[in-house]
């Protein structure tokens, strides 16, 4: 499965994404696989989702450091263990 837009609005705080449109399902792996026909850059595609994640999970920490909720040094550290897991 690769999601076409995976932007801030259509991603829950638990990392589902629940906007399903465009999508797309590959035939065989290829890692440079968009179902978006406009994103010519790549920037959804299969291979670019988890920085596209990374960008709404750096967003939304900013959101809470802002609301004061964490500090930056907490949504820095959550930022490192996502790098670590899905990069």
């Amino acid at each position: 499965f690769t999601h076409g837009v995976l932007n801030t609005d259509n991603m829950s705080v638990l990392g589902d994404t629940i906007d399903y449109g465009p999508y797309g399902f590959m035939e065989h792996f290829t890692r440079g696989f968009t179902p978006n026909g406009s994103d010519n850059g790549g920037r959804y595609s299969y291979e670019g989702q988890p920085k596209a994640v990374a960008w709404n999970l750096a967003k939304f920490a900013e959101t809470l450091t802002l609301a004061g909720l964490v500090d930056e040094a907490e949504a820095r550290a959550a930022a490192e263990t996502f790098d670590a897991k899905f990069r």
